[in-house]
């Protein structure tokens, strides 16, 4: 390699990432970086990472606009003395390789196989169908999506993986019209306008979308349901919110019953990777987080060594950097269980879809007054349904509600909380 002259590559985060979005570049063509200064930054499948200029020099070329999804160990820019010249800079790009480069066909390969196929092949309706990636190909067969109504936004008209995951995202939501009931008048149709926007998916959001796609159809979900009585609970977060300096939410207890109840019950803190069940002797956690990019699941690390204060001031913290887009992958690699609530936003119970390699995710409904016997007499207290969705394979019924049944022990008799 040309010492006087340092390529700028798709870099690699972890071991499953194949490709990722750039999101913003933080200087131009022809600006002097120092080594350390934030060059780019990339969007992966999970998180958004800034890379950093890796020596000093010149940003000779940016050769991957903001918004480009480009494969691992892809060429993006060259760093290079001011003194070199043009042509020699044009040479190293032309005569650039990368043994870092994950395997993809470029557009004049799969220009020259279209053709030779056309020129081989009878002439025939599929003439005329987009050009499409073979990452993209297999995707759509295992989605189930016919590869011919997807727009490819690649050079030509290209198919790509991307596309793909988009539009089987967007067929999931669908909905089968209704019959007209009449026929509206013409002068109001056309004083209204219901035009949408459309917005590409981000490379996270495509594959939030592609990863529940593929559980919810792989994974065999059942659910089971229970009632708690989160009286005690809701008197012991008083107590606890008296005594100690972070604030103790009602999630922030179900998180600790959840991972005290876990380490009772491995198969349930498990997780599936092949044929092999992995199971833990500890609680990680996964808290599940909205943002405006999507969901986010955050891990609690270890959570059944931890006091419910503890948890609730690193939950706060872990939610804060998630909505700021500041975690790490390693923050939300991982976990052995996920805990999902909706009960602040009013939803009484909800089914969660689990989050591979995990086995079971908890969903959290809002508490509300319910009549509940007590005593052998009628009270009124206030009372949450917790949804357990399990993975059928590895979870039996029995060990599901031996589980729930520890848990919902645990929350109305919180002393150990």
């Amino acid at each position: 390699m040309n010492q006087r002259i340092f390529p700028i590559t798709m870099p690699r985060w972890g071991i499953e990432m194949q490709q990722g979005t750039i999101t913003q570049w933080h200087a131009a063509q022809g600006q002097a970086i120092a080594r350390g200064d934030a060059l780019l930054d990339v969007e992966t499948e999970k998180i958004v990472n800034s890379v950093e200029a890796p020596v000093d020099g010149t940003l000779r070329r940016v050769l991957a606009e903001v918004g480009s999804t480009q494969v691992v160990g892809t060429l993006i820019a060259v760093f290079a003395d001011i003194s070199i010249p043009d042509a020699e800079i044009d040479a190293f790009v032309a005569g650039f390789s990368s043994d870092d480069t994950v395997a993809a066909p470029d557009a004049s390969a799969v220009a020259a196989a279209a053709t030779t196929a056309a020129g081989s092949a009878p002439a025939g309706p599929n003439d005329d169908a987009p050009r499409v990636s073979p990452i993209a190909r297999r995707l759509a067969e295992r989605l189930g999506v016919d590869i011919a109504k997807i727009k490819g936004t690649g050079s030509l008209g290209r198919v790509s993986k991307e596309d793909v995951e988009a539009y089987a995202a967007a067929m999931q939501g669908v909905a089968t019209p209704s019959p007209a009931v009449s026929p509206a008048p013409v002068q109001a149709i056309s004083a209204l306008s219901n035009a949408p926007t459309r917005e590409k998916m981000s490379s996270r959001r495509a594959t939030i979308a592609r990863r529940l796609l593929e559980s919810k159809q792989s994974i065999p979900h059942y659910r089971l349901v229970v009632n708690v009585d989160l009286t005690a609970l809701l008197a012991r977060r008083s107590d606890l919110n008296a005594a100690g300096s972070a604030k103790v939410s009602v999630n922030d207890l179900l998180l600790r019953a959840a991972a005290l109840a876990l380490v009772r019950h491995p198969c349930v803190n498990a997780q599936l990777q092949g044929d092999e069940m992995l199971k833990f002797p500890h609680a990680d956690i996964s808290v599940a987080v909205a943002t405006e990019a999507g969901l986010v699941t955050p891990i609690v690390r270890v959570a059944d060594t931890k006091s419910t204060t503890e948890i609730a001031s690193e939950v706060a913290d872990l939610s804060e950097r998630a909505r700021a887009g500041r975690l790490t992958r390693e923050e939300i690699t991982g976990g052995t269980f996920t805990l999902s609530n909706l009960g602040m936003f009013g939803v009484d119970s909800f089914d969660a879809i689990i989050n591979p390699p995990q086995v079971a995710i908890l969903a959290v409904g809002a508490g509300a007054d319910r009549v509940v016997p007590r005593d052998g007499h009628a009270e009124i207290a206030k009372v949450a349904t917790l949804t357990l969705s399990c993975d059928h394979r590895v979870v039996d019924g029995a060990s599901a509600a031996q589980f729930l049944a520890t848990l919902r022990e645990l929350v109305e008799k919180p002393t150990s909380l």
